[in-house]
């Protein structure tokens, strides 16, 4: 678990991680500024993170909250705010679970006490992702992406996700057949406001597996990437088994998903060209620290190809984990049908290997609901006399 304390103060971070000294044993700690923000966002989402956050600059303080509010590796701490109703109920919807009217240190301890119960409670374990990843376009990611999350879905028996973060590009809709009147765009652009009705309306199901699928290719607008953070963010709290189809254009949403990702699947083929542009791929994924995270999946493995697998680990200086044998005629029957490939071929059961190693990847258990009563969520201090007035 890492202490992360946010002010512009010096002091803050002092008084604020000498109150905790000796009574708790953080992994880390980290002192940062309110702009730092993005340190926050990018935070690897398999550890836990107490937020002890200086609310003397109110404005600045609530955009630090709001970065991770929905992210339950994360719980925050205000200290020095809260005065009045209305700004509780602001902390209260920037995600806020303690109040504290001032850094004394036997109410920060008490905070903290509360916060490492709140993240290590098993209600509120969330759900893994998973990052599929080309090392250029054609390579067959999308293809792994589908066949294997919708695997997963079927052994799993639970609604299993998968996200088309290929927003300009993707084909995930049109490999399963999946017409919906919602695409990925759609909760992109709505992301600040999602909930489980408005989700329920984006969310093409296909037994266990839900899609949120590809939009329209002429689409060409930006969008930031904090949108596709706060997607994700709504989705491990619904899901135990998240996928991800991202593009593999390195932008900073595709950095932000990766640091988040419990697994990734690079995937390439056999083509000199794209061995070489995995390569560049696995480096840019090791100055993340990312590579322990990473299996290289090499599709359309031919029996008469004329670089072995030792010549292609040598070429992008890793290893081949999973060697999908070529299938043009197996994949062109499931797209007709919009159906998953299963049965006994040599391509079904290397799908079903990637499919199983992600299903490992699922929390034991998920809260019954991500929505909980005003008095469940939210902490202040019986110190502070709140003003009504």
């Amino acid at each position: 678990m890492t202490l992360i304390t946010v002010s512009s103060d010096a002091s803050f971070h002092r008084e604020a991680g000498s109150a905790l000294k000796g009574h708790f044993r953080f992994a880390g700690q980290w002192q940062i500024g309110y702009q730092d923000t993005i340190r926050l966002q990018t935070a690897a989402a398999d550890e836990k993170y107490i937020v002890i956050v200086d609310f003397t600059d109110p404005a600045r303080a609530l955009q630090v909250a709001r970065a991770v509010d929905g992210r339950p590796e994360f719980a925050s701490i205000a200290v020095g705010g809260g005065s009045s109703r209305d700004e509780l109920l602001q902390l209260m919807q920037a995600g806020i679970c303690d109040v504290l009217p001032q850094d004394s240190p036997g109410e920060v301890r008490k905070a903290a006490s509360r916060a490492i119960a709140k993240l290590t409670s098993v209600e509120e374990l969330a759900g893994e992702i998973c990052a599929f990843v080309p090392a250029k376009p054609g390579c067959g990611a999308t293809t792994m992406a589908v066949y294997a999350t919708a695997a997963a879905a079927r052994l799993a028996g639970e609604p299993t996700l998968l996200l088309d973060f290929d927003i300009r590009l993707g084909v995930t809709s049109f490999l399963l057949k999946a017409g919906g009147n919602h695409t990925i765009l759609d909760a992109l652009q709505q992301s600040d406001r999602l909930d489980r009705d408005l989700w329920a309306s984006m969310v093409t199901q296909c037994g266990d597996l839900h899609l949120v699928g590809s939009g329209p290719v002429e689409f060409s607008r930006p969008i930031p990437p904090e949108r596709f953070t706060e997607v994700l963010n709504f989705a491990v709290q619904e899901y135990a088994l998240i996928s991800v189809d991202l593009p593999g254009t390195m932008e900073e949403f595709e950095s932000r998903t990766l640091l988040r990702s419990k697994r990734i699947f690079l995937v390439c083929n056999s083509d000199i060209g794209a061995l070489h542009v995995a390569y560049r791929k696995s480096s840019w994924l090791r100055d993340l620290g990312l590579i322990d995270r990473v299996s290289v999946v090499l599709n359309c493995m031919e029996r008469r190809n004329a670089l072995s697998v030792a010549d292609i680990e040598r070429i992008i200086q890793m290893p081949v984990r999973y060697p999908v044998p070529a299938g043009a005629a197996e994949i062109s029957r499931a797209v007709q049908k919009g159906m998953p490939i299963e049965g006994s071929s040599a391509l079904a059961k290397q799908i079903g290997k990637i499919a199983a190693d992600m299903v490992t990847l699922r929390p034991p258990t998920k809260k019954a609901s991500p929505v909980r009563r005003f008095i469940e969520y939210f902490s202040v201090s019986t110190a502070r006399d709140v003003r009504t007035d």
